[in-house]
């Protein structure tokens, strides 16, 4: 965020000071179960997809593009911050047979949370009241689940990839960290 020149340094300051002192962002898994459900988890999500975007997309295009490429794979998923909870659970272990008490994620109750609108609305709002965001970084966000969540707009999904390559590049970043780099299997097909 530091490296980003058109954000004022107050601008800059005032979303570092409330991701460290009012937010989860550094210690929030990134699920509860699906992919990186761990402490950090959510940090390290944001890099990993970074770092597959910068791979993903032309080399032409990221070095058109930094900027936003920063803004919209560590904006992506704003919406999970402060959106977690842990807790006990009991689950049988396999090999022993025996009941053991496991730490895990859960969503918080709809009182205790945040809530804007669907996942990508709620990260790109929060975002927003940081930082202007250019048209690009703002559809890229709203689009980077490419209508495949339960509540993600699936309207005009080609004519927005074809308009708006950032949206594409965020998508196929996002699957790519989530389905390949953070995956547990040891084998992909």
């Amino acid at each position: 965020i530091r490296s980003i020149e058109r954000f004022s340094p107050e601008q800059k300051e005032k979303y570092l000071a409330w991701l460290r002192d009012k937010s989860d962002f550094y210690v929030a898994p990134a699920s509860t179960k699906y992919h990186l459900a761990c402490a950090g988890g959510l940090l390290k999500h944001s890099l990993n997809v970074f770092d597959a975007l910068n791979k993903i997309a032309p080399v032409s295009y990221t070095e058109r593009n930094k900027d936003s490429i920063k803004i919209v794979t560590l904006f992506h998923d704003l919406a999970k911050v402060n959106f977690y909870e842990s807790y006990n659970r009991n689950v049988k272990n396999e090999i022993t047979g025996k009941w053991e008490e496991v730490s895990s994620y859960r969503i918080k109750e709809d009182d205790s949370r945040f809530i804007f609108g669907n996942h990508e609305a709620t990260s790109e709002y929060i975002a927003r009241t940081f930082f202007p965001l250019s048209v690009e970084e703002s559809v890229a966000i709203l689009h980077h689940h490419g209508g495949k969540g339960y509540d993600s707009s699936q309207e005009n999904l080609s004519t927005i990839y074809n308009k708006y390559p950032l949206a594409l590049y965020l998508h196929l970043a996002d699957m790519y960290a989530t389905y390949i780099i953070e995956t547990e299997h040891e084998e992909i097909i």
